[in-house]
């Protein structure tokens, strides 16, 4: 009968570790069925990535980049994606440890003056205590940990988003870099062909000095800009190599920009629907979840906790000869009790907190959803103002722009206008251009940040 509640204890104790929540066995099934895909996919991806170097850092990227491989290698390499992605691991591995109970207490005591009893003095003593919270503190601890790992599950979905539109926008500015400078190459050498004609025209005492000067000065100007955007490359390279974790060449260059679609976006509703669902605000619900079980747990502490121990006392036999049997033998004892949790202002106090907390976190999802809306708003407006001008100038400004040049040019190699012309139609064309290419830049980053705010590619939203 003495080892039934030593053994009453040792099951409940059993049931606590065994014990697991709903949210917890989904949390930790939803990062398995990730991580066995992720370890598939990084292999398949280091398949494709180029040769590392012997010296075991990640080769350059140089040549022509493409936009999948960058893709690729910034899944790979990223640091940023990497820390988000070690939280959420270390988080679910955190579910577990929420439940740890504490830990038993094993006391050896070795008596240097016996204590002597009738029958016989006691020699040593071997004493076991564990405690045992109640369930429903555990319980609670483990949704709390199960909603610190949605939360960082949904961090490490709102990095990839980010990361990848961090990765558009930088991959844009360079090749928007590369259109400006063949847009400033051809016409300078344009003027450089005009150039020559005056020239010959000054020679023969048919043209001013002054305007062959005029439009060197105007050719060198076009050349130095073109030289700026050469020489901003390894700047635009660097911040590139900083989103994808890996070294970009200083001389890397990327392909021409391509066709900005100018198609309507998708119902507003739709759009709204999938903004309002962004990881970054399931982070946020995570957080709610977090203090609901906060609040759980401060209901909890009012509940005693138990504990449970064991004791066993080494009984000499006393020095009196022809003693019965009995004198001398061991004792053993089984002790279980329960805290007292007599702190009141304490209970209240951390239950008023959860209540706090909860509230603070419900208030955090409410701004969150406004913060997106107004983001989604705002880059609705950027990709219909951008689609409005990328028409303008295609179908409009630049062909007329186009036009009046080679009727002004035709009319300055037939004498019937001045040079002054010419140089004002080329200026009217290269800002006509360059106003293209800025329409065109704004178009394809409003898509790119609109596609991060509903984690969905436009193509593919109904």
């Amino acid at each position: 009968m003495r080892i039934q509640p030593l053994l009453a204890g040792l099951l409940v104790c059993g049931w606590l570790l065994s014990a697991c929540t709903s949210a917890a066995s989904h949390e930790r099934s939803v990062f398995s069925t990730y991580d066995d895909g992720r370890a598939a996919s990084l292999a398949d991806v280091f398949k494709e990535l180029p040769a590392e170097s012997s010296g075991g850092e990640p080769s350059e990227l140089s040549g022509t980049l493409d936009l999948e491989q960058l893709i690729r290698q910034a899944e790979v390499h990223s640091p940023k994606l990497s820390a988000a992605y070690e939280k959420w691991r270390g988080s679910v591995r955190g579910i577990t440890a929420s439940t740890a109970i504490p830990d038993a207490t094993f006391a050896y005591s070795e008596f240097i003056r016996s204590i002597e009893t009738r029958l016989g003095p006691i020699e040593r003593r071997f004493m076991f205590q564990q405690g045992v919270p109640n369930p429903g503190k555990l319980v609670a601890r483990e949704e709390q940990a199960a909603g610190r790992a949605a939360a960082m599950r949904a961090n490490f979905e709102a990095t990839r988003l980010g990361l990848r539109e961090s990765l558009l926008l930088a991959y844009i500015d360079f090749q928007a870099l590369d259109s400006r400078k063949t847009i400033l190459d051809e016409l300078a050498k344009d003027l450089r062909a005009i150039e020559q004609v005056l020239e010959a025209r000054v020679t023969a005492n048919l043209a001013p000095q002054s305007a062959l000067l005029r439009v060197q000065v105007e050719a060198e100007r076009l050349e130095s800009d073109a030289a700026t955007l050469e020489k901003r490359r390894p700047a635009l390279a660097a911040a590139l190599s900083a989103v994808v974790g890996m070294k970009i060449a200083p001389n890397a260059k990327a392909p021409p920009l391509p066709a900005a679609s100018t198609e309507k976006l998708p119902q507003d509703a739709k759009l709204l629907a999938l903004a309002v669902d962004h990881p970054s605000v399931q982070e946020d619900f995570a957080q709610v979840a977090i203090a609901d079980a906060k609040v759980n747990e401060a209901g909890w502490m009012w509940v005693p906790d138990m504990f449970f121990g064991f004791e066993y006392q080494m009984v000499g036999k006393p020095d009196v000869p022809m003693l019965p049997d009995k004198y001398g033998e061991d004792a053993v004892s089984v002790t279980v009790g329960i805290t007292i949790p007599w702190q009141f202002h304490v209970n209240l106090a951390r239950g008023d907190m959860a209540r706090a907390e909860r509230q603070a976190a419900k208030f955090m999802v409410e701004q969150r959803r406004l913060d997106i809306t107004a983001r989604l708003e705002q880059q609705k407006f950027s990709y219909v103002d951008a689609s409005r001008l990328v028409d303008l100038f295609e179908n409009t400004v630049l062909p007329k722009a186009r036009q009046s040049l080679e009727l002004v040019r035709s009319d300055f190699t037939a004498d019937r206008a001045t040079l002054t012309d010419v140089l004002d139609s080329e200026r009217a064309l290269l800002a006509a251009e360059l106003s293209q290419i800025n329409a065109r830049v704004d178009l394809l980053k409003s898509r790119a940040r609109i596609e991060s705010l509903i984690a969905k590619d436009l193509d593919s939203v109904q």
